[in-house]
């Protein structure tokens, strides 16, 4: 198992990216560490956490609503996770989160503040087609330095402007099926799937940074996160 280099770090803080990857892949490892090593980086993280992981609750204060999010924004909190509710009111949530974000980082103070939003199942705020979040953070959030993070476990679910905005891309073994991916002008990973399938190889990853070339990846090191605990802001 191997650390992420630098460069791989700072091509997550400047672009686009979306990880994908069936359960127990190591995508959420993989996503942690990166948030992580983005933090060390000076780069200010939130975490959208629809399923209330307790695997991501050390990567920043833990919010309820979009305005706890705001507060922690104001005083330039570094790392946050946000967990919606988990009913519809989820998508409206995240629109609000990522309005209060984008209104905040046009303010002096604020527009020199390099952020990530990384927003895990992110099928489950498009499912009726567009999502105003995911919009504006991938078609416009990178000239206000803000940079977006897609999770899901396969490619058909991802939001297309996420997929076709995003320069890097970060494939674990998945279960899209093999005309889709040909589709989508993979056939090296359809070559590779027996090499991904093989319990041998768990949680090795399939990346590319935007520049056209492919490359697999080892393992991520499983050390324990730096960040001591988690700090939970009340609902009410």
């Amino acid at each position: 198992m191997v650390q992420l280099s630098g460069v791989f770090l700072q091509s997550f803080r400047d672009r686009h990216s979306v990880v994908i990857g069936r359960t127990r892949s190591g995508k959420t490892v993989f996503t942690g560490k990166v948030l992580e090593g983005l933090q060390e980086l000076n780069t200010h993280t939130i975490f959208v956490d629809p399923k209330h992981d307790k695997d991501f609750a050390h990567l920043g204060t833990i919010c309820h609503s979009p305005i706890q999010v705001y507060e922690q924004l104001l005083l330039k909190n570094p790392a946050i996770v946000f967990r919606p509710s988990a009913d519809e009111n989820k998508k409206e949530e995240l629109d609000r989160m990522v309005e209060l974000v984008f209104s905040l980082q046009r303010k002096a103070g604020f527009k020199r503040i390099k952020r990530v939003i990384a927003i895990d199942e992110i099928q489950l705020f498009a499912k009726k087609g567009s999502s105003k979040a995911i919009e504006m953070i991938w078609t416009v959030g990178a000239g206000l330095g803000i940079v977006g993070m897609a999770l899901t476990q396969r490619i058909q679910l991802l939001n297309e402007t996420a997929w076709s905005q995003s320069e890097n891309k970060v494939i674990f073994c998945i279960e899209d099926r093999v005309e889709y991916l040909k589709s989508r002008n993979l056939q090296h990973y359809v070559d590779l799937q027996e090499f991904f399938n093989d319990s041998v190889n768990k949680y090795w990853f399939y990346y590319t940074r935007g520049d056209g070339e492919w490359k697999k990846h080892k393992p991520v090191s499983l050390n324990k996160p730096k960040r001591k605990g988690s700090l939970t802001l009340s609902r009410w």
